[in-house]
Order: structure tokens, then sequence, then C-alpha cells
């Protein structure tokens, strides 16, 4: 009759807070359509198979008190983990807010079904390609072995150390840069038409120039949105690793 083992249940509950509190985090569960149950299960499973298969163990704590202190500790890194992971997601909305306040889209918003919240039209269509170009690019199966390579380098239950302030705003800060990056030629040349209406509204006052104006930067956006399209999957992938190497920073 085979008998239970402790230290793999232990390891599993830990590894489950862990996974649970990263994937809760991030957007790709919030992006599928499915109860939280299935999440509650999958990640289970999952952490499961993970120590099952990599033989990972830990010892059974004192008290109640030592397992919470150790269920605290997963949560914070899986937070962590799941902070760079959502950071690298939010370039594109980020990249989309600012390109909709500078068409005038700003003062239009659409429900975005991953949040269920307002919010502007390019944003939630850059989002979409992100998530298309993640799939695309095989980033569920790198971020299953990064799940996995993350397991090896810190065990459940295993101390490690918090990261400094340098790294968190290494990776948020990187978050804007690269948004501004993806953006630049749509918002230069939005900037000096915005320079041209100006003149023009000084040069005749009586034109209308929001009503010219508008349609004439929806169209510039639009069209070097469509130009720099091709170029932005390079540089999601570029995100995209980003990613696994700030969790292998995180690695004692």
């Amino acid at each position: 009759m085979p008998q239970f083992d402790l230290s793999w249940a232990v390891a599993t509950v830990l590894l489950w807070t862990r996974l649970g509190t990263l994937l809760a985090l991030s957007p790709l569960a919030q992006a599928a359509k499915a109860p939280p149950a299935f999440w509650v299960l999958f990640t289970l499973a999952l952490s499961g198979a993970l120590c099952g298969a990599l033989s990972l163990r830990a010892t059974a704590p004192a008290g109640l008190g030592a397992f919470t202190l150790q269920m605290l500790s997963e949560a914070t890194l899986g937070a962590l983990l799941g902070l760079s992971l959502h950071a690298a997601f939010a370039v594109l909305q980020i990249a989309g807010r600012l390109l909709d306040l500078q068409m005038g889209f700003g003062m239009a918003t659409v429900l975005d079904p991953v949040t269920r919240a307002n919010a502007p039209m390019i944003g939630v269509a850059l989002s979409m390609l992100g998530l298309s170009v993640f799939f695309a690019s095989e980033g569920h199966q790198a971020l299953l072995r990064g799940i996995a390579q993350t397991a090896r380098w810190v065990p459940p239950g295993a101390i490690w150390q918090l990261p400094n302030a340098v790294q968190l705003l290494k990776v948020t800060g990187s978050m804007f840069s690269l948004a501004i990056v993806v953006m630049a030629p749509a918002l230069f040349l939005l900037l000096l038409l915005e320079l041209v209406l100006d003149f023009m509204s000084r040069v005749l006052p009586q034109m209308n120039v929001m009503f010219v104006g508008m349609p004439v930067k929806v169209m510039v956006g639009l069209g070097m949105l469509a130009v720099a399209a091709p170029g932005m999957a390079p540089v999601l992938r570029r995100v995209y690793a980003s990613v696994f190497l700030f969790w292998q920073e995180l690695a004692p």
C-alpha cells in the first residue's frame, strides 16, 4: 500500500500559492474566459506535477504560524513574478493610451473584454496584438519553462532575497521607455501635425481647427500605426525575454 508523502504535499501547497498569485496578477488568466475554480484546480495540478517531476520536497513546518509565513513568502515571490509579466503586457497598453490621447480617441472609450472596464480603442487593439504575438511566438511554452526553472532556483519553502529598488525600477522604467519607442514615429508626426494646426489657427482664426484636424490626426495616426505594426513583433519578443531575465535575478 503506497504511503502518503507529506513533504511532497507541503511543497505542492507552497508552490500552488506561488503560481496562484502569479497567474492572478498576470493578464493571461484575465484574458481566458475561465471560471476561478478552473484556475484553482489548474495551478494545483501544475504544482503537484512540477513537484513530482522535479523531485521538489519541503519540510513540514513545526506549527501553523511557520506554515503561514512560508505561504506569505511564496505569495510575495509569486507577486513579484506576476508584476514583471504584467509590466511586459502593459507596454502596449501605455503605447495605445499615448496614441489615443494624441489622435483624439481618448474622448471615446470601449468596453475592454479583458478587464471589463472602459478603455481607449487603440489601447485595447494593441493589447490583443500583444497577446497574439505572445502565443504565436510560443511564449506560453517559455512561460511554463520559466515557472519550472524558478521552482528549481527557489524551491518551495526556500529562503530567497527580495530584489532591491534598482531592480524594481528597472522593470517599471523599461515599460515606459519601450512604450515610447514603439509609438515614437507616430507620436512625432502627430506632434508636428499639432504644431501645423496651431499655426493655421493663428493664420486662419475663422477655421474650426478641431473639426478639420480631428480626421487628419486619425488618418495620420492609423497610417503610422499600420507602418509600425510589422516592427512591433521583435520589440515585443525582447520585452517578453526581459521578463525571464528578471525572474533569473530573483534566484539566490
